[in-house]
């Protein structure tokens, strides 16, 4: 039987074979220059994706009303339970093989029953139907399985980043490429000429996906996280869910265990140890909440991570004590995106979360992948060094931005983060290459974690991530593969194009009627010019617009300060900062 794992595990291969106990060049794709060095594209050929089959663990229900929000009385456990009762025996009386008991999703309304085993979606159809006349229950659907998708102003002295971490910053000199001049940077994501304002300090981001092994440039940036699978064997821990997010593993007779999860979370915050290779974001906080296992994860438990990340109540788990701002989702299938997951996607946005998604590595339309497909989330599409579309990316209207995710093909490279040379259980920790609109994702995740820090909040965020982008390019050559945005979304991200302060905006001169004070200010990002604006005692002064000003007597025993607001080209994000207070005398 063909899934999505053992397509996904088909790239995986490419970009994890070959590694060593520790970090070896072999491991790691050379140092990249245009094939032939002659100006042009190397070649990109089709990848071979597998057409996967979708498969469903169970059935989702949801209690009506009255049952959703009743108190836990006697009579109400009661009520609830013969409904649970009702549901096993129609689903049994369809025919399905089905586990005993149901499992929470949120905080009571919603529950989850699994098969004995996954089975396609359209057997599972028949057990679905049945639970159509069961009373008390509404919202019946399918419980999908996913799986994992897979010089700058601070130069970092990390031997890594320079020679492999094209995505932190591509220090390649190409010149022209097929007539496209090389951007300063490449298509990188620019993460470093943020770096001066803001490395996402204290900003949580929580990682769904297989869970935490050790490493020691995540170990120090871990909060503590949640193993949400519910099924035993699909865990491979012994139980279902508790408070341990360790990675058991998902290795299966197609290949090795993937450690998904420790390569996400390393794209995202990886330490800055000046050692090795560093994350987007090195002063993010990491939150491993444990989703996919053995053959993947189930909807139900992927809604219910979203649930917990983000601060929210699912029955039967201890509280999060530190919700996240942002969620990585570098997992999906072929599926539309459920009521339930949508709904989890919803609360979480109005507890504050930003939920970043990634499209899908079956190099067809977003919108056949869920939770690509979900309303009220950013959906990345992955990019090879070029700024081009990567040959297995999904692509489509449901994509808000691109970012980078590697290439299989001679001359392109992969994306490098933190792993786990063990081929079952974890082993020894190391970096390691990897692809997919996996490792697309973690780069926005960890954009809008910084963005987050800078005091942007829930939908600003999200706007501001698809504003802090650039053009892609258009190259002549395998034009198949050039983004627009119907294809890729706003543009490539482009962290450059966050203008923000990187450090205090004060006042020099002296305060006193007749002297001229100045504006003092330092950004980072690509700023072409400053917008000023000088306040009286917190009111506007008309027409005090310039960089300087001369007090006159109004000014006289007031506080004056002053706004700078930094200006760019182009698509840009734009944070402004305020001086303090400076009394005149």
């Amino acid at each position: 039987m063909t899934t999505w794992t053992r397509a996904r595990r088909a790239i995986a291969t490419v970009a994890c074979g070959g590694l060593a106990a520790t970090l070896v060049g072999a491991a790691l794709a050379p140092a990249a220059t245009a094939a032939g060095g002659d100006g042009t594209l190397p070649k990109k050929e089709a990848p071979a994706v597998e057409k996967e089959e979708t498969l469903v663990a169970g059935v989702v229900y949801s209690f009506k009303g009255g049952l959703a929000a009743a108190a836990g009385s006697a009579d109400a456990v009661a009520a609830r339970a013969s409904v649970h009762a009702s549901v096993q025996s129609a689903l049994k009386a369809s025919g399905a093989r089905v586990t005993n008991g149901a499992h929470a999703v949120d905080a009571g309304g919603t529950w989850a029953v699994e098969f004995a085993t996954p089975v396609p979606a359209a057997q599972a159809r028949a057990a679905i139907e049945a639970l159509d006349g069961v009373p008390g229950i509404s919202d019946v659907e399918p419980n999908y399985i996913s799986t994992a998708d897979a010089a700058a102003p601070i130069v970092p002295k990390d031997p890594y980043v320079k020679q492999y971490q094209w995505n932190i910053w591509d220090y390649s000199s190409r010149g022209t490429i097929d007539g496209v001049a090389w951007p300063t940077g490449g298509y990188s994501s620019h993460a470093t000429a943020l770096w001066p304002a803001t490395k996402g300090k204290n900003v949580v981001v929580a990682v769904l996906d297989t869970g935490r092994t050790a490493h020691p440039q995540l170990d120090d940036v871990t909060v503590a996280g949640y193993d949400m699978i519910s099924n035993k064997d699909r865990a491979r821990d012994g139980n279902g869910r508790d408070s341990n997010p360790q990675d058991q593993g998902d290795w299966d007779d197609e290949g090795p265990s993937s450690w998904h999860g420790t390569h996400v979370a390393g794209i995202v915050a990886a330490k800055w140890d000046g050692a090795r290779g560093v994350g987007v974001a090195p002063g993010v906080r990491i939150q491993h909440v444990r989703v996919l296992g053995y053959e993947g994860g189930t909807s139900a438990d992927i809604a219910a991570a979203i649930t917990w990340a983000s601060g929210g109540t699912v029955s039967g788990t201890s509280k999060n004590k530190t919700p996240a701002k942002v969620i990585n989702l570098s997992l999906g299938g072929k599926h539309e995106c459920g009521a339930m997951t949508q709904r989890a996607i919803d609360n979480a946005r109005k507890r504050g979360a930003v939920i970043v998604v990634s499209a899908g590595n079956s190099a067809t339309s977003a919108s056949l992948y869920g939770p690509a497909n979900c309303k009220n989330v950013i959906t990345v599409a992955a990019l090879d060094e070029y700024g081009q579309r990567a040959s297995y990316s999904n692509y489509g209207k449901d994509v808000e931005i691109g970012a980078p995710g590697g290439e299989y093909a001679s001359g392109y490279r992969m994306i490098l983060s933190t792993l786990n040379t063990g081929t079952t259980r974890p082993a020894t920790q190391t970096w390691g290459t990897n692809m997919g609109t996996s490792q697309a994702a973690p780069h926005v995740s960890a954009a809008a974690a910084m963005l987050t820090s800078l005091g942007l909040k829930g939908s600003a965020v999200e706007s501001a991530v698809k504003k802090a982008t650039s053009p892609f390019p258009n190259y002549p050559n395998y034009p198949e593969y050039n983004c627009t945005t119907s294809k890729c979304g706003a543009g490539y991200l482009n962290l450059q194009k966050v203008l923000a302060p990187a450090g205090d905006v004060t006042i020099s001169g002296t305060a006193k009627v007749g002297s001229t004070v100045t504006a003092k200010y330092n950004f980072a990002g690509k700023v072409n010019g400053y917008k000023f604006q000088w306040y009286r005692d917190g009111k506007a002064i008309s027409g005090a617009t310039g960089k300087t000003r001369t007090l006159t007597s109004n000014d006289k025993g007031k506080v004056i300060k002053v706004r700078v607001v930094p200006v760019g080209t182009g698509s840009y994000v734009s944070i402004s900062k305020y001086s303090a207070g400076t009394k005149v005398g």
